[in-house]
């Protein structure tokens, strides 16, 4: 599933990035958004599962507030092609901030709780949905019947600080 998630954001994806006690299943820039994709893969269609995907997306945001040089480290011996300094500068707006979407890639099995999925944006409303299809085709978009809902899908961006280090 990481696989198929990683081929869909590009070549500045990288897969199992780990940062102090998180592994993170997917990690994608987008240069021109200048905005890094952080994605949970969860392939189970338990609520709880759901669920804990959702709390891991949490957790990532204050890991790297408060280990992100880490979190550049890690990501950046896992691309397979390197960033030059001035976009990592861009980045990361000279080491202050960084701008997160974040992701739950779910199973089509999984995407069907709708309610359950709805329940749990209404507490993390900037996550988004990918629904990874049996074939390994990423969908940015949720099947409520026959209608295509985006809307339910969509991440919303967020800034996260990085925090100076504690001495």
């Amino acid at each position: 599933m990481s696989q198929a998630v990683a081929w869909k954001l590009g070549r500045f994806a990288a897969r199992e990035v780990k940062v102090g006690d998180c592994i993170f299943d997917v990690v994608a820039y987008d240069k021109k958004e200048r905005l890094f994709r952080l994605v949970e893969c969860k392939k189970s269609s338990k609520a709880s599962k759901i669920g804990h995907a959702f709390g891991q997306v949490a957790a990532y945001h204050a890991t790297i507030a408060t280990l992100g040089d880490q979190f550049l480290d890690a990501y950046s011996k896992k691309i397979p092609t390197p960033m030059r300094l001035k976009r990592w500068m861009e980045a990361t707006d000279y080491y202050r901030r960084i701008r997160i979407a974040s992701y739950v890639a779910l199973t089509e099995r999984a995407c069907k709780r709708i309610g359950l999925i709805r329940s749990l944006k209404n507490l993390l409303p900037e996550v988004g949905i990918i629904r990874v299809k049996t074939d390994g085709i990423c969908r940015s978009y949720l099947r409520i019947g026959k209608v295509k809902d985006y809307k339910v899908a969509l991440a919303r961006p967020v800034t996260v600080r990085i925090l100076p280090r504690e001495k």
